[in-house]
């Protein structure tokens, strides 16, 4: 673990002393050959732990994460070749590797304070690129919501974190030993240690940074954000509902129904929107709230479905970031009611962005389908009654998974619009990389199970 670690941070040397051009090249390449090497060195039956030292482990789901940050990871530099000409390329460079760091560490750490640690320094790689590489003023405050929204939602788990290891005397995520204090004060307890991360998935009424923050962020910003960073709540509400599963007991009866009441409405939302980046963000808290359901089940069906689906929705959403924003250099815009008729100007273009909106409404075979009905089927021992708010959920995201490609793919191309500028070849490499290996785990469910 620590030699591993040095070596990524021994990356930061070489990108500040190597010409612009090469330092991008040679992270790009060493971010995409470390790929195959995680694989074939953390192949791990599902039920086995690797412990590192008595502060490092990882299992079957904390792996998938780590490469799934390490593939975002290198898909984002590589995405962002245009900043290849600015003066700040190293940096850019230096803080995407250092947002990798922090998430392998957060996702390999069985400590829940260390966790913490690297839970809240998250925030420092994407609050720099939205301030540094921002497109509109706005980022000021799109900024601030990130900030305050998420450090004092973490205070709670902090104070909480300190609670329970009075009790308990260690804070070892992978020791299912922990005492809960019991008192009348319990449920309230439980819900100031999720509500940390809560506000980061988000869930439905935590979620009104996530739009901002979207819609200002850099396209490297928004391709982590949603491809990994919101995963990291998810990921600690699985262990902590592991640890404490008669807990989730009493919560999840109010928060399942507010998860799939909130999918739903966010998903109205949805068709509601005129800019394309803020739809596809809106879109992103409604599988979350999906997501967090089937976390709260505390099934271990529910859980496997939640896992595959973060998996799903980090390589879906990224790519429909990146698409967006190609279609954003080359319309100078991301209104739907401006971008018409690339079907007939882009049509190996928008080949992808109908495929990646197939992915997107979870249609079958692929796995975002099969981590939904997964989910679903956790939820129906709770109640029947799920099933109204499961339909419904599932229509409106059919709704305007089709309301965005018929409004941008169709129509008439507006004459006024002289300035479009045509899509590199690059671009469909970067798309490809996404769609390939969803495409393989669509063949490989073995992976998961």
């Amino acid at each position: 673990m620590l030699k591993l670690s040095m070596l990524i941070i021994s990356l930061f040397y070489f990108i500040f002393i190597l010409p612009k051009y090469y330092s991008w090249f040679f992270t790009m390449n060493f971010l995409f050959s470390s790929t195959p090497i995680f694989i074939l060195s953390m192949m791990i039956p599902s039920n086995d732990l690797i412990s590192f030292n008595q502060y490092f482990s990882i299992n079957s789901s904390s792996m998938l994460l780590i490469l799934l940050s390490l593939w975002i990871s290198s898909l984002m530099i590589m995405s962002s070749s245009s900043i290849l000409m600015l003066k700040s390329n190293s940096l850019f460079i230096s803080i995407s590797i250092l947002m990798f760091l922090i998430l392998f560490l957060s996702f390999s750490t069985n400590n829940l304070f260390i966790f913490f640690i690297f839970f809240e320094s998250s925030l420092i790689p994407i609050f720099s690129m939205i301030m540094i590489w921002g497109y509109q003023p706005e980022r000021l405050q799109a900024s601030l919501y990130l900030i305050i929204y998420t450090i004092s939602a973490s205070l709670p788990l902090l104070l909480m974190i300190f609670f329970i290891y009075k009790f308990n005397m260690h804070l070892n995520m992978f020791m299912y030993n922990w005492i809960f204090p019991k008192s009348y004060f319990s449920n309230f307890f439980w819900v100031m240690m999720l509500i940390a991360f809560l506000v980061k998935l988000p869930m439905f009424m935590f979620h009104l940074w996530l739009p901002k923050a979207h819609v200002e962020a850099p396209v490297a910003g928004s391709m982590i954000l949603a491809g990994v960073l919101l995963k990291l709540g998810s990921y600690g509400v699985l262990r902590l509902s592991e640890l404490f599963q008669f807990m989730n007991k009493f919560i999840s009866i109010i928060l399942i129904p507010v998860c799939l009441i909130g999918s739903t409405i966010i998903n109205i939302i949805c068709l509601r929107q005129t800019d394309l980046k803020a739809l596809i963000a809106y879109s992103s808290v409604s599988h979350m709230a999906i997501l967090l359901g089937g976390t709260l089940t505390s099934s271990s069906w529910g859980w496997m479905g939640m896992i595959i689906l973060m998996i799903a929705h980090g390589l879906t959403s990224s790519a429909l970031f990146y698409m967006i924003n190609i279609l954003y250099l080359s319309f100078n815009t991301r209104s739907i009611f401006l971008m018409k008729g690339m079907l007939i100007m882009f049509p190996m273009f928008s080949f992808w962005w109908l495929i990646m909106n197939m992915f997107n409404m979870s249609i079958p075979p692929s796995i975002n389908f099969l981590s939904e009905i997964m989910i679903f089927s956790s939820l129906i021992p709770i109640s029947s009654f799920l099933l109204i708010f499961m339909s419904t959920t599932m229509f409106f995201s059919a709704a305007y998974s089709f309301y965005i490609y018929s409004s941008s793919q169709h129509g008439n191309f507006l004459s006024y619009l002289n300035n479009i500028n045509s899509i590199p070849s690059i671009s469909f490499i970067s798309i490809m990389l996404h769609f390939f290996p969803l495409l393989f785990l669509m063949f490989k469910m073995s992976c998961f199970f």
